[in-house]
């Protein structure tokens, strides 16, 4: 485990998660934020051992992690790598290519997480946690990339490396395609008037909750792979409804489309939600007789949310876990 200093320019979600996950692992966080009521957050919140005065601060820095929105990314690593050439300069983006062509000890990365919430207050030290962590090297610096591999080990998370091209087409099918229909979805389906939801809207489109301006500047800068993608799928979606129109049975489609789903519970790939459903009876006491099964074994409970639409889900308990070992456990526990 390290002992060394990473500076965190931006002490959002992300940034501030990361800084609380890293100083969790015996790191030492210097952290920069405009505000000052952040700056009081962020040390009475563990989230940063020191602020910086400024982005002259950082030169007692061995790492720097830019975390600000997207669209200052680019602009914020080509300073910072022109400023301290002698530490690596990386980010959390979730688009890789925009930093094609920078020099220095640039390491990209990409931490596959978290939430339709922003800001620092949202930040949590296990948001990370066994997540995946997509890490890309532009200028063949292994020292550079073996230091990030362990600094995002001790951040909790599971480091991947590829390039910035195979990054940006997988993120562009599994996340940037995913938030575009979801909110396609929630506009084409809901008039603002609704009173019962079920509970597959909700959770499909859950991540229509994020920040419009981040998926702006996310569908500008990987636009070509969004766009190739969203062709794709609405050429699927057009040839369903068509088979639809004409009355016919849609089970193959539907079978093979299920099969493809589950078979992401076998891998376990890229995901980082572990989620049950229960089905507990409308009475008092059902669902703490849950959580005191499960709690007595040791496990632990990220998020409860009590479902009150059952539709799709087989239970009205919805159990979220922070890793898999915890998800299997209950999972048998509750069976």
């Amino acid at each position: 485990m390290a002992t060394d200093k990473t500076g965190i320019v931006g002490l959002g979600l992300i940034g501030g998660s990361l800084g609380m996950a890293l100083r969790r692992a015996g790191r030492r966080v210097k952290g920069l934020v405009h505000r000052r009521e952040d700056a009081v957050y962020a040390l009475s919140a563990g989230i940063a051992d020191e602020i910086a005065a400024g982005e002259g601060d950082f030169g007692d820095c061995d790492s720097i992690i830019i975390c600000t929105p997207l669209s200052l990314v680019r602009e914020q690593v080509e300073k910072y790598a022109a400023l301290y050439p002698r530490a690596v300069i990386s980010d959390v983006g979730s688009v890789k290519g925009m930093l094609c062509g920078i020099k220095g000890r640039i390491v990209g990365g990409h931490p596959m997480a978290g939430t339709e919430k922003s800001g620092i207050r949202a930040a949590g030290e296990r948001l990370l946690e066994n997540a995946y962590y997509i890490l890309t090297d532009y200028n063949g610096d292994e020292s550079a990339l073996a230091y990030m591999r362990e600094l995002v080990t001790d951040a909790g998370a599971i480091p991947v490396v590829m390039s910035a091209e195979e990054h940006d087409k997988l993120v562009g099918k599994i996340s940037h395609l995913v938030h575009m229909a979801a909110y396609s979805l929630v506009d084409s389906a809901m008039t603002g008037s609704e009173e019962i939801v079920g509970t597959g809207f909700l959770d499909t489109t859950r991540i229509a909750s994020s920040s419009p301006e981040f998926w702006n500047t996310v569908a500008h800068l990987n636009r070509d792979n969004i766009v190739s993608d969203m062709d794709e799928y609405i050429k699927t979606l057009s040839a369903l409804r068509g088979e639809i129109a004409a009355g016919r049975d849609i089970t193959p489609f539907l079978s093979r489309a299920k099969a493809k789903r589950d078979s992401l519970l076998g891998r376990k790939k890229f995901m980082s939600e572990y989620i049950l459903y229960a089905d507990v009876p409308d009475c008092v006491g059902s669902i703490a007789g849950v959580l005191v099964k499960l709690t007595k074994e040791g496990i632990s409970i990220e998020n409860l949310t009590v479902v009150h639409s059952r539709e799709g889900t087989g239970g009205a308990l919805r159990l979220e876990f922070k890793d898999e070992t915890d998800y299997n456990k209950a999972k048998e526990i509750l069976s």
